[in-house]
């Protein structure tokens, strides 16, 4: 539950003190209509907690609001990106001092590195595979960790700076796509690449958007396929004071919260008739734009309708944006 709520991060009345469109709203999340009268509670009272069973005391005090910065790559992760994506010195197109282009001869391949955006971009073609003609030599699961360990020191980027799951490691997402072939009396699989995606962490809380995300592919004999990375630098904007937990309860009922991830069968929510919300966890996450990190809450609840219950992601605001 707590890898899902993560995953997925991102009124009709007057937003008072608060911005009429709060940044994080991005997540382009469905708006939770003002109800005075809707039930809202915290699963345990007296435990407030960001997480599972974690006492008041681990709430935030306060959170920052960061300025995006450009990210200098050293010569030495461009060359190493080279090498990773099979490029030499002839098949660099485009240099300046904000990063460079590669291309393939054919145009097929392209690995694009910016240091104004923070990015590094690698696409390759989807090769056509088939029954008789099956991937070769994609990496096992068992080495993912350790491909995704060596392109993070590659990148530059320190360990620290990842989400890390509750085991306290870095929190890498693998996942494989399979393909399944019928031929007379036998089933032939076919697992094009194998690919992980992992998350940045900043103050403790998870950052959501392009501010700090990666997703790698690695296909036939290990060669990496895809690279989508973006890791801007940060600069402290301000900071401002963190909303208490029986604020958050206060932010629902004034309508200026959002509907996150709901169940596939549920679909459209009825608020009017809204039985209750219980808050069961809560996360301060970051979303970024194209030049600032905001704050957010990320929480998961349990919603009542009153002829059943069924879990719900929610968003809303941790602190005052109003404020200078």
């Amino acid at each position: 539950m707590r890898k899902l709520i993560l995953s997925i991060l991102i009124s009709v009345v007057s937003w008072a003190a608060f911005a009429a469109n709060p940044r994080w709203a991005a997540l382009k999340e469905t708006p939770i209509p003002a109800r005075a009268d809707l039930d809202v509670r915290w699963d345990t009272p007296a435990n407030f907690g960001v997480g599972s069973n974690v006492p008041t005391n681990v709430w935030p005090a306060e959170v920052w609001i960061y300025r995006l910065l450009p990210r200098k790559f050293a010569p030495e992760t461009i060359s190493n990106l080279m090498v990773m994506c099979s490029f030499t010195e002839k098949d660099r197109v485009e240099e300046d001092a904000n990063g460079a282009v590669f291309r393939s001869p054919d145009g097929s391949r392209s690995l694009s590195i910016s240091c104004s955006l923070a990015s590094v971009r690698y696409e390759s073609p989807e090769l056509n595979y088939g029954p008789t003609n099956l991937a070769q030599g994609v990496p096992a699961m068992a080495d993912l960790p350790s491909l995704t360990t060596n392109f993070v020191s590659m990148i530059g980027v320190p360990f620290s700076e990842i989400c890390k799951g509750t085991n306290g490691l870095p929190d890498f997402n693998f996942s494989e796509p399979y393909t399944w072939y019928y031929l007379t009396n036998t089933t032939v699989t076919n697992i094009p690449f194998r690919a992980v995606v992992f998350s940045r962490c900043v103050d403790g809380a998870r950052v959501i958007g392009g501010a700090g995300h990666c997703g790698l592919k690695f296909g036939e004999h290990g060669k990496v396929a895809l690279i989508h990375f973006s890791w801007p630098g940060l600069e402290s904007k301000r900071s401002a004071v963190a909303f208490r937990p029986e604020k958050i309860v206060r932010l629902i009922r004034e309508g200026k919260a959002y509907q996150g991830m709901v169940p596939s069968d549920v679909g459209y929510i009825n608020w009017p008739t809204v039985k209750s919300v219980t808050i069961k966890q809560a996360w301060p996450c970051y979303f970024g734009d194209s030049s600032t990190l905001y704050p957010f809450m990320a929480l998961w609840t349990t919603i009542d309708t009153g002829n059943g219950s069924f879990d719900a992601g929610i968003e809303c605001p941790i602190i005052d944006e109003t404020k200078p």
